[in-house]
């Protein structure tokens, strides 16, 4: 599967800069990435405890069940395009300050959703796209 990293078709505008860098990374152990993700979820938990009007609880688990299924998909045998494209997708989803913040505002993860669900499509998992409300 040959992919266009850096110009995947459904990268908000805003979110395009911040996307470039994160695909040119250097690939982490997929393990690492799996803990970054379940950090963020306790993260994302203990905030919505604070304030509830401030993080959507159920775009937040869609966002964390999809991140670790992608990373559920990698073995030795992916390709390294497909290794960059999964790792930038959960790694923006994993970083607060992108284009909105994350855990600020009720829309912050919608741009993070629009990033995944690039990923999801260009990768052919298109029954795992995320509603954003």
């Amino acid at each position: 599967m040959k992919l266009d990293l850096a110009s995947l078709d459904g990268i908000p505008a805003d979110s395009k800069p911040l996307w470039t860098k994160l695909i040119a990374q250097q690939l982490k152990p997929v393990h690492e990435l799996f803990k970054e993700v379940r950090d963020y979820q306790q993260t994302i938990e203990q905030r919505s405890q604070w304030s509830d009007a401030d993080i959507d609880p159920t775009l937040a688990n869609a966002l964390s069940d999809v991140s670790l299924r992608l990373l559920g998909t990698l073995n030795e045998d992916t390709a390294e395009t497909t290794r960059r494209v999964i790792q930038a997708g959960v790694t923006y989803f994993v970083l607060e300050d992108v284009a909105v913040s994350d855990l600020d505002s009720i829309l912050g993860l919608d741009d993070d959703a629009e990033v995944l669900n690039a990923v999801l499509r260009k990768l052919g998992h298109h029954d795992w796209v995320i509603a954003i409300p």
